[in-house]
């Protein structure tokens, strides 16, 4: 993250949690569902998910920022989160994004933006494209799997990243986190020791929902040129998981896509880039929600 960065990420971070959000725990059927809610009860509904080892509460920044204007809900993903799982324990791409379905029928929301990161970022664009009417735009932050446009196969890419969740040291598990960053940022090592044992603990739920998810990757090239509706994509130029290569054939092949690639950055443009990547996630929604443009 930019030194300067530090006040603003504090800023909104501390305002997400003074202000009027609330965590839920909710059942419905055979359905367990973890979510932060708030922003304003009446207004168009952003949807925000993680990506693989995310949470929820990784979002509330943004969403403090976006709360003025727009209900602001963000959802612990089943298999993603570490912890959370399903009655099913079946994680596929169209498994996950059924279940967000019936997560947003049970909080009577017919129309969303998504906003999302990595493997949610998948979830995403396959939610998407098997529920093309209930999303009035998306949001995709180091989306994986882009070469499949090509005929490309991310197969070998998606095992290496799985090889990557295996570690037996605690020098290993830093360099997993280091990956992830253009310059990763200080850690103190009892918080990298408990994530380690923590993910450790969960790593065969998290093997199997990759697994699942695996199993259906070949369909983000098809969901992907079935989209209609307005999509912002923001990747880091050093993700390790992200051909910049294919990016530029991404945005000749598909121009109607809001591409925006950071110089300096990894995989996490929200952590390194907090503010410029709010900034564009703000401006982007705000920009297709016309009813709310001169507010």
């Amino acid at each position: 993250m930019l030194k300067r960065d530090n006040a603003y990420v504090i800023k909104q971070q501390l305002a997400s949690y003074l202000a009027d959000f609330k965590s839920h725990k909710l059942s419905v059927g055979s359905d367990d569902f973890r979510f932060i809610e708030g922003g304003q009860s009446n207004g168009h509904c952003i949807v925000f998910l993680h990506g693989a080892v995310g949470n929820k509460s990784q979002w509330r920044g943004l969403m403090q920022l976006l709360s003025s204007k727009y209900r602001v809900i963000a959802i612990d993903i089943p298999g993603l989160a570490v912890g959370c799982r399903t009655e099913s324990n079946q994680y596929s791409l169209t498994a996950l994004s059924n279940y967000l379905n019936r997560f947003l029928i049970s909080q009577n929301i017919s129309s969303t933006c998504l906003v999302a990161h990595s493997i949610g970022a998948n979830v995403a664009c396959r939610y998407s494209a098997i529920y093309p009417e209930k999303v009035s735009s998306l949001v995709i932050s180091s989306l994986t799997g882009w070469e499949q446009l090509f005929g490309q196969s991310y197969w070998n890419k998606f095992s290496e990243f799985k090889q990557l969740l295996v570690f037996n040291s605690l020098e290993e598990f830093k360099e997993l986190f280091s990956s992830l960053f253009h310059e990763p940022p200080y850690m103190p090592k009892a918080l990298l020791e408990f994530r380690m044992r923590d993910l450790q603990k969960h790593q065969t739920q998290l093997f199997k929902a990759l697994g699942d998810i695996q199993q259906e990757f070949h369909l983000l090239a098809e969901d992907l040129k079935s989209l209609s509706c307005p999509i912002l994509a923001i990747n880091g130029m050093n993700d390790v998981f992200i051909d910049m290569g294919i990016i530029k054939r991404v945005e000749n092949l598909l121009p109607e896509i809001k591409m925006f690639n950071f110089a300096e950055c990894g995989h996490v443009p929200f952590l390194e880039y907090p503010k410029k990547t709010h900034s564009l996630i703000k401006d982007f929604i705000l920009s297709n929600r016309k009813d709310l443009a001169l507010l």
